[in-house]
């Protein structure tokens, strides 16, 4: 009778195991799963809705600023915009945010070798290389790198290109100049940055130049604060940089304009509340205002509310029709008069050339006030023409010391 129960014993034990066998096979095997769809946010637009990818964009750009931060490379230029395109099939649209970057590689660094230092950082960010190809940028021969969104949105392929980077070699050095001859002649230069606001890079390249530089900040945008802070904090010249009403409406791009169509009170109002936005400022030069420097009644207002925050204002001229400077002086205010543009174009050399042409102006009639932008290329510019401005016997000197 034992061995008879013992065997019982051994069948069941036999059992137990191939039971858990058959279980773990058919029962603990995970199912393959599908792929998440791309982040987005959702809104509601009339019959259909819009599909938001601008958060997992800027997530991508910051991908890609750290991609080329680690190699240490500075953009030559960046494009933004805002994309909108229709969904296929169903009512609504797609959004997300695109950026053109231009880089100059050194030849340390490969195209190559920057796509793989993007990929795993764009894949941290939902993003990954979708493609690398010849291309051209203006003309001149280049290598294009695709970031952006590449996966499928209900079963739907889904591609949004939120980086497009335009790789060209970089120039050869050219030959050294000869250094310029000292001249006898001398006089004083004032350069004024206007429309810092916009982007952070070029605050600190100017706020260590090491010499005067004057910051005219615009109101409300992202990076005023830190413009008109760290230029403070560095000893420099801050003045507001008062967006005024262009002659064409599409050149309008700030939030807040002071236009020909507001009444007297309401212009008051806006100029009075955006001295009070920026931190420090002493004086006031006008951003755009083609139109709005035309009219008398206008300027007569505008140019009061400085005139009773005990402030200067310089007429950065951007029309021939402009009567603003001349207003000015008869409120008797002390005033000033951009008298060269210096960066029209993002070439370096062409604004090297202006440069050049504002230490002949300085050394003709003794002074000269000149305005460039808060941009990469002119922050190039201007440190490398330090030497030979002070070789050419021009002093730099801050806006106000040259006004009248």
């Amino acid at each position: 009778m034992a061995k008879k129960s013992n065997h019982t014993k051994w069948i069941a034990a036999l059992l137990v195991i191939l039971a858990a066998v058959i279980f773990y096979q058919t029962g603990q095997k995970p199912e393959p799963s599908t792929p998440p769809e791309p982040e987005y946010n959702l809104e509601k637009q009339g019959a259909g809705v819009v599909l938001d990818f601008s958060e997992t964009s800027a997530k991508i750009h910051a991908a890609v600023d750290a991609a080329l931060a680690n190699n240490k490379l500075t953009p030559q230029e960046i494009k933004e915009a805002k994309r909108e395109v229709p969904r296929t099939g169903v009512e609504g649209i797609i959004r997300w945010h695109t950026r053109n970057i231009l880089l100059e590689l050194p030849e340390t660094v490969s195209p190559e070798t920057l796509e793989q230092a993007i990929k795993p950082l764009a894949a941290n960010a939902g993003g990954k290389v979708i493609g690398t190809e010849p291309d051209n940028y203006n003309g001149t021969a280049a290598v294009r790198i695709d970031v952006g969104i590449k996966d499928s949105l209900n079963n739907e392929p889904l591609t949004l290109v939120t980086d497009r980077l335009y790789i060209v070699k970089a120039k050869k050095a050219a030959p050294p100049k000869p250094k310029p001859k000292a001249e006898r002649k001398s006089g004083s230069m004032a350069i004024i940055i206007d429309d810092f606001g916009y982007t952070r890079e070029p605050i600190a390249g100017f706020a260590n130049m090491g010499r005067p530089i004057t910051f005219a900040v615009l109101p409300y945008r992202a990076y005023s604060n830190e413009a008109a802070t760290r230029a403070l904090s560095a000893g420099h010249l801050v003045m507001l940089h008062l967006p005024l009403e262009p002659l064409s409406a599409a050149e309008e791009t700030e939030p807040t304009v002071i236009t020909v169509a507001m009444s007297d009170a309401e212009i008051k109002d806006k100029v009075a509340k955006a001295i009070a936005a920026t931190p420090g400022v002493k004086g006031v030069n006008n951003h755009q205002g083609s139109k709005a420097t035309a009219d008398r009644r206008v300027m007569k207002t505008v140019l009061g509310v400085i005139k009773a925050n005990n402030l200067f204002f310089i007429d950065s001229r951007t029309s021939g029709n402009t009567i603003a400077a001349e207003t000015s002086r008869q409120l008797g205010l002390r005033t000033g008069e951009n008298e060269l543009f210096l960066d029209n174009s993002s070439d370096i050399e062409l604004i090297k050339e202006q440069l050049r042409k504002a230490v002949k102006m300085a050394q003709k009639n003794g002074s000269v006030t000149v305005i460039g932008h808060a941009r990469p290329n002119t922050v190039i510019a201007v440190r490398e023409m330090i030497p030979e401005i002070e070789a050419g016997g021009i002093r730099l000197v801050y806006a106000n010391e040259l006004l009248k």
